[in-house]
């Protein structure tokens, strides 16, 4: 049985949702939408604030969590209702994993 299915086999409501609606589970919860294009490109809906600003770091505070944006060149095109959108060299994305 998988994580997301229940005892019973049912699907929750968020689940039923995002299958049916071809959305994530994650996006309707409120969580972080963390979207990637290559390696240069990188796109963040659900961003509270921008924590730490470098060319080599950037840190975003998300629902619960600290993304991690670790590369070169990097710098913040946009920023607007909880979208930010980093263009550079990116080498790693990652979550803190609600570690504070």
């Amino acid at each position: 049985m998988s994580k997301k299915e229940h005892k019973s086999g049912k699907r929750t409501l968020l689940e039923y949702l995002a299958v049916n609606g071809e959305l994530s589970p994650d996006s309707l919860a409120g969580e972080a939408r963390v979207e990637l294009r290559g390696k240069n490109q990188l796109f963040v809906s659900g961003c509270r604030r921008i924590i730490t600003y470098s060319s080599t770091l950037i840190v975003l505070a998300v629902k619960g969590d600290e993304l991690f944006v670790k590369g070169e060149r990097l710098i913040c095109t946009a920023y607007h209702s909880g979208t930010v959108s980093i263009g550079g060299a990116i080498s790693s994305v990652s979550f803190s994993g609600g570690e504070k």
